[in-house]
């Protein structure tokens, strides 16, 4: 494998043009090869403002390219398995966005193609290489605050997604396609596994969402193997900007993450404070998702396994099935 790691690209659409465009601008250690999409017009226009001069209509082309070394694939959650599967078959690594699939059985089938050709196979919980998470987790490790007992976080998203896309088999719905990186987060800072979950949803802001089969607001309470308990509050549409926070207490202090996204408030009439927001998630998380590919590439340079692999997105995941399964049916849910 050459120095600098090519990298393919399957998607060409929100997230993937996301990734393409940290990649081409920040990654100098790696070099976009190739984009493919079945919208090979989408996959040219990318292509065309990354620099990249090689284009497919399908994985299986790209795959087929010499220069491509792994590939990162970023298109929608029900054609995962089928990527994973075209790349175990050509050898190649992947890094593959969250979640790994829409259901335990095809993220098994995944996990287990990848093992199976020996390749790496990493999932993309980008929130584990942002620096202040990491420092968190590192300060936990170290018993900076004792024995975690509370793991709290939110997830507000600034406004909805088309609703073909909250649609649950096409995203997962709320719990999976938001609430996998709280649960993901949950298991990796509080160092242990969830075992029940109670949970509500509302349609209140958004009701069309009923027909799709989906929320706008959840909350969902967690309890944890060794006897901590937990709170994940989501939200499709908050209005005022992207707000990511997390807290976890423990006996000897809290350690937090994440602040109100604002900027320096600015006071109006009858003493109604006022504020900005800031104005994207991608402005904050945009070093994450940079960083999590360099360690992906680095994990192939040094020939080692992955940080984050199928088996954490799979965890996660049961989590998020487990959620959802609890709020429509009214009831706790144990994993």
């Amino acid at each position: 494998m050459s120095a600098r790691i090519g990298l393919g690209l399957v998607g060409a659409g929100r997230m993937g043009s996301t990734h393409a465009r940290i990649v081409a601008r920040s990654l100098p250690e790696v070099r976009l090869a190739a984009i493919a999409d079945v919208d090979r017009a989408a996959a040219e226009r990318l292509a065309a403002e990354v620099g990249v001069e090689r284009t497919y209509g399908s994985a299986a082309e790209l795959l087929a390219d010499p220069g491509v070394d792994a590939i990162l694939v970023a298109t929608s959650t029900h054609q995962h398995l089928a990527v994973v599967r075209e790349a175990a078959a050509a050898r190649k690594d992947v890094l593959c966005e969250k979640p790994l699939a829409l259901t335990l059985g095809d993220t098994d089938a995944a996990i287990e193609a990848a093992e199976r050709a020996g390749i790496r196979l990493q999932v993309g919980f980008m929130r584990r290489w942002d620096a202040d998470y990491r420092r968190a987790h590192e300060r936990i490790v170290a018993g900076d605050i004792g024995r975690p007992a509370l793991f709290k976080s939110l997830q507000f998203d600034t406004e909805l997604p088309p609703l073909a896309f909250c649609d649950p088999a096409v995203s997962g719905g709320i719990m999976v396609d938001m609430g996998i990186h709280e649960f993901d987060l949950a298991r990796w800072l509080v160092g242990d596994e969830v075992v029940e979950v109670q949970a509500y949803g509302s349609g209140l802001v958004h009701p069309e969402l009923g027909p799709v089969g989906d929320v706008d607001t959840a909350v969902v309470s967690l309890r944890f193997a060794g006897g901590a308990v937990g709170n994940v509050e989501l939200s499709r549409d908050a209005g005022y900007g992207e707000d990511v926070r997390t807290e976890v207490m423990g006996d000897g202090g809290s350690v937090f993450v994440g602040l109100l996204p604002t900027a320096p408030g600015i006071l109006g009439r009858g003493g109604q404070l006022t504020y900005d927001t800031v104005p994207s998630s991608m402005t904050r998380f945009a070093p994450a998702f940079a960083e999590q590919v360099r360690g992906f590439a680095r994990a192939l340079a040094e020939d080692r396994p992955v940080d984050v692999d199928g088996r954490d997105s799979r965890a996660a995941l049961a989590i998020a099935v487990a959620a959802d399964r609890a709020w429509r049916e009214g009831r706790a849910v144990r994993i």
